[in-house]
């Protein structure tokens, strides 16, 4: 392993590793700084660390306070990646075993994914054991009119999706007179199903995962080929899917009253 790590010293940026230091600086500050300030605690001079710091505050990393010493502090894009980074790591390791025993029992593709800020993310996923696989990419965003859009939807508040909505709507890959009654039955049922939304041939069931709070947390997707995956909701995979994410639902604390999956 020793030699593994010493080998990764020449495939790494030096540039981005600079970058991080000076966010871990102002991390551990938790307060603005001057750029003398920052100067002194990286080591760093102040024309390179300057352009950094402008760098970072266009990508709303970084807040640059304009007063009578311009002084930098954490920016809302920076906190905003860092809580999602929290939610799913928290969210993630709950569902580990119980992701890896759902494709075990159906031997089917299985995702989790959760929201971020450009829609459905892909947190993590488990391949079935089968010949020819379903591919999906974790680290990947998918449509809102997918099986796993349409569970964000449907739980989460409107505000939070609208923008992706109607860009849907506008460009035509959403019905509305078809979509929406359909997140509605998402509602009722908290089963989602998609026949060919983004591949031909593929099918898909999702499900929400809820927190303590009974706040969407994430989505839990289970994915094959049509005519192999039942997606009916009587169907095996169905129940098994629903099921699981009660078990995770409840890991993070969530309380339902009733869990009758059979209506």
């Amino acid at each position: 392993m020793a030699v593994q790590r010493e080998d990764d010293k020449h495939k790494r940026i030096q540039s981005v590793e600079v970058a991080f230091g000076i966010l871990r600086v102002l991390a551990e500050r938790r307060d603005a700084m001057t750029l003398s300030d920052l100067a002194s605690a990286t080591g760093l001079f102040k024309s390179q660390l300057y352009r950094y710091l402008n760098t970072f505050v266009h990508l709303g990393v970084l807040i640059r306070h304009e007063v009578e010493t311009p002084r930098w502090s954490l920016g809302p894009e920076l906190i905003a990646l860092g809580g999602a980074a929290f939610d799913g790591i928290d969210l993630a390791r709950h569902a580990a075993p119980q992701l890896i025993e759902l494709r075990n029992r159906l031997n089917e593709t299985v995702a989790l994914s959760i929201w971020r800020e450009r829609g459905p993310f892909f947190l993590r996923w488990e391949k079935s054991n089968k010949t020819v696989n379903v591919g999906v990419d974790t680290g990947s965003y998918v449509p809102l009119y997918t099986a796993t859009g349409k569970v964000f939807r449907a739980f989460l508040p409107q505000s939070v999706t609208e923008s992706y909505y109607q860009e849907c709507v506008q460009n035509g890959t959403i019905d509305p007179a078809v979509y929406d009654p359909d997140v509605e039955t998402v509602r009722q049922t908290r089963l989602a199903v998609t026949r060919g939304s983004i591949y031909p041939g593929v099918a898909a069931m999702s499900t929400p995962i809820f927190d303590a709070n009974g706040e969407l947390a994430g989505a839990l997707s289970v994915i094959g080929w049509q005519g192999v995956l039942d997606v009916s909701r009587r169907s095996t995979a169905a129940q098994e899917l629903l099921r699981t994410a009660d078990e995770i639902s409840s890991c993070l604390g969530y309380r339902r009253l009733t869990a009758n999956h059979s209506g």
